[in-house]
């Protein structure tokens, strides 16, 4: 009896976390880190993505920097066919 007690109140409290979380009144935690991740981008115009990429290229290292440009070179001109085969397809 006990264990069909138990197994009964984990199922209702898992349950009710279920509803909760569908509801929305979950508990969110205010230090995830992707929890700002759409403010980035809202409302923001060319300029301001421009400025944004500005601010973070000037703080990455100079090591990867390099490493970045070396991987542009491997690899864009591959990915930038599939864009152009992408958009091909989508007309």
């Amino acid at each position: 009896m006990a264990t069909a007690m138990t197994a009964a109140m984990a199922t209702a409290t898992a349950m009710a976390t279920t509803a909760a979380t569908a509801t929305g009144t979950a508990r969110k935690r205010k230090n995830h880190p992707v929890a700002g991740a759409s403010k980035l981008t809202r409302k923001a115009g060319p300029i301001g993505m421009a400025l944004m990429v500005w601010d973070v290229w000037r703080r990455i290292p100079p090591r990867q920097r390099r490493w970045l440009f070396s991987q542009a070179r491997t690899h864009g001109p591959r990915v930038a066919k599939q864009v152009i085969a992408s958009r091909a397809k989508k007309r």
